[in-house]
């Protein structure tokens, strides 16, 4: 691997920096100098080569000046070349805080021992104090498994267990996939040695044969591009060691690894990349459920792109990516690439990444772990997990962290799917509630009315959400049904007695009635009368006469909801839009009565509730409604052709947002799922007839979770 230069480091620079901030940076750069002056590394390096390739790693993601400098110097304190106070002296207190906070964190692995988990907990919150020690301490660790010492085996270890443990998973949760994929490498070269060499010993005999048939097939696509006017740029690569070993561990043969050969296509906008994915998967025929669009659902950590896996006319298979430059920005530097260093304010530069860190400490929910080193295990666990992506019957992608079961993943549709699923299919076949889901599975659930999770299921799950909302079932249970219908019968009490339901609840007599009651919140004096501990009348019995109006109309008037629909006439009721068939505004509708997450409004027609159902609750939408409700619809056609492009054009006549296209070749039909809002089902409906009129659609029809 390249040892860089000072040299080398002020080229890179000087693509983004102004003559000023590189100034700036030289001044760190004579400083490490004299502190790194006649010092060796183990390899028999100068010593200041190291904080140089840590600096130059960073000027790849470009970095802000005060990072860089703080790079050239962040082991100063360390080999007790400078104090804390000479640093803030010289670089200011920003800078010394850096490189102090990476002192703490080198120091701790003369500390504690390999596997730690005091250790990992005090080096995630060190990595947190500022966005610059965050970034340093991933390039100071790449270049350290760059230059690895194989021959110091207790060092290996250490170095490996603390990257594959803390600095890989962060650097993927930031979306920092060119850090990640080679310290993975790296790991793996000084874990299985051979089994590496072996791999690359084989990439490389037939790197001449596999870089000419990328190279055809790129020509290839080129033509089809260019034939349609399409802008766009093409790189291709032959897949990474660890990712063609990670493969082979799973029992795959070479020749089955799909995605071993990538090509990927960069355009300007979103727009065309969906025309591109369109005109690659109709010039060669596309692998079955290999298609992910991530552009509509994009990662965790931000990456967006769309792939397909396609043979080629030369019979070899090839994996296609299409994403924006933008997109690729992201998918190859993470949140990284969102910022840029900032300003001169008053001669000083500011770092301008502090913000990153909001990400890394909304992810490992830094509080808890300093005070709950069990829940800190938990999320070491999290960070750990290699990610797996499931279909669903539709063809859509489920993203979930490997080792996860059909309850994982039942949960992540949606909290009453995973209340009410009561067996799975996986690829057609019947399996336990506690089979571990693979990669490309697809994934069925069998789901019954009226079932109840068990709780049995959190020892099964793998997923904090899974678990939280089997937690929150038994919790709540019955909870939310007994508040609403407490509310029901507070306010039949109030029409009874001509008193104006929302002036008995405003704050200053529920905070009467609480104190004089004994009870916390508005939802308790609900549930307090549903469940016949307190009549209606005696909460009303709590408030002066003169602190409630009387209305002289029994029927109170209706309002306008927040989401467009009254409930029982009410405006303040909690209800949602159901997931299973998605009802639009001006449909028919009604509500129902969940078990912990208040009323479902669906449609009349909706097969999956129970009209005469003692939970069923009068629903309608109000005057007139500014909102957009979720559809889909599934669209037939015989080619791609130009689709996409007319559906989008149709859209924006009738206000309606596209929020992704899921193109699915099942069964020898070739059909888009469409994900979209819409105000009205007039709209709706006018949007279909015309989608209906396009060249190439066979066939059109709105769909549901039902279906």
């Amino acid at each position: 691997m390249k040892d860089y230069t000072y040299e080398d480091l002020i080229k890179s620079l000087n693509t983004y920096m102004d003559e000023d901030y590189i100034d700036f940076v030289n001044k760190y750069y004579n400083k490490a100098l004299e502190i790194y002056s006649g010092l060796k590394r183990t390899t028999g390096e100068e010593y200041i080569s190291h904080p140089i390739n840590v600096a130059y790693i960073l000027s790849e993601l470009k970095m802000d000046p005060v990072t860089i400098g703080c790079a050239l110097i962040h082991e100063a304190i360390t080999l007790n070349k400078m104090t804390y106070e000479e640093i803030e002296s010289e670089f200011g207190t920003l800078s010394a805080n850096i490189v102090l906070s990476i002192t703490k964190i080198s120091n701790l692995r003369q500390t504690f021992k390999v596997n730690s988990k005091e250790k990992y907990r005090r080096i995630i919150v060190g990595l947190c104090d500022n966005a610059s020690t965050l970034f340093i301490k991933l390039a100071d660790r790449l270049h350290n498994l760059r230059t690895l010492d194989m021959n110091d085996k207790e060092h290996v270890k250490s170095i490996v267990s603390d990257t594959q443990n803390i600095y890989i998973p962060i650097a993927h949760r930031l979306g920092l996939k060119y850090i990640k994929s080679e310290m993975e490498d790296l790991c793996l070269r000084a874990t299985v040695k051979d089994e590496y060499n072996k791999i690359l010993n084989r990439i490389n005999a037939s790197s001449n044969e596999l870089n000419a048939s990328l190279e055809k097939m790129k020509n290839s696509i080129c033509e089809i591009l260019d034939a349609h006017n399409i802008k766009y740029e093409i790189v291709y690569r032959v897949k990474s060691v660890r990712g063609i070993y990670n493969k082979l561990a799973t029992g795959r043969k070479w020749e089955d690894i799909y995605d071993l050969l990538g090509l990927r296509v960069l355009t300007n906008s979103v727009e065309d990349c969906y025309r591109v994915i369109g005109l690659v998967q109709a010039k060669y025929q596309p692998i079955a459920n290999r298609f992910k669009d991530y552009i509509a659902n994009p990662k965790a950590n931000n990456y967006q792109s769309l792939h397909t896996t396609v043979f080629g006319e030369d019979g070899r298979v090839y994996e296609v990516q299409v994403r924006t430059y933008e997109m690729n920005e992201i998918a190859e530097k993470g949140i990284a690439s969102h910022y840029s260093y900032k300003e001169h304010t008053n001669g000083s530069v500011k770092n301008s990444f502090d913000t990153v860190l909001e990400s890394l400490r909304t992810l490992i929910e830094l509080n808890d772990i300093e005070s709950n080193m069990e829940f800190f295990g938990n999320i070491k666990e999290e960070l750990k997990k290699n990610q797996i992506y499931v279909f669903t019957p539709k063809g859509d992608i489920i993203e979930l962290p490997s080792g996860s079961t059909p309850i994982d993943f039942a949960y992540k549709i949606h909290s009453e799917v995973g209340n009410t699923t009561t067996g799975a299919l996986v690829n057609s076949k019947m399996v336990k509630l506690n089979y571990e889901l693979q990669d490309g599975d697809l994934v069925e659930l069998i789901t019954q009315k009226g079932h109840a999770p068990s709780k049995g299921w959190l020892k099964i799950v793998k997923t904090e959400g899974a678990r939280s909302r089997i937690k929150s079932y038994f919790y709540k249970n019955e909870r939310d049904k007994y508040i609403l219908m407490g509310k029901e019968m507070l306010m039949n009490e109030c029409k009874k007695k001509n008193i104006d339901f929302n002036e008995l609840i405003k704050e200053e007599n529920i905070e009467k009635i609480k104190t004089s009651l004994n009870l916390e919140t508005l939802d308790d004096i609900y549930f307090s009368i549903s469940t016949l501990r307190y009549l209606p009348s005696t909460i009303i019995s709590k408030i002066d006469n003169k602190n409630v109006h009387k209305v002289h109309n029994t029927i109170l008037e209706k309002k306008k909801s927040n989401n467009g629909i009254l409930v029982a006439g009410q405006s303040d009721i909690l209800c949602s839009i159901a997931d299973c068939c998605k009802p639009v505004y001006g449909e028919d509708i009604v509500g129902y009565i969940t078990r912990g997450y208040g009323v479902k409004i669906h449609s009349k027609t909706c097969s999956n509730i129970d009209l005469n159902s003692d939970r069923i609750i009068d629903a309608a939408w109000s005057s007139e409604s500014n909102n957009k409700y979720n559809s889909m619809l599934r669209v037939y056609v015989d080619k791609v052709g130009d689709v996409i492009m007319n559906i989008l054009s149709i859209s924006k006549k009738y206000d309606i947002n596209i929020d992704g296209f899921n193109l699915i070749n099942r069964n020898n039909e070739l059909f888009y799922d469409i994900n979209l809002k819409v105000n009205d089902i007039k709209k709706l409906y006018s949007f279909m007839d015309e989608i209906k009129g396009i060249n190439e659609v066979i066939k059109l029809e709105r769909i549901y979770l039902w279906n």
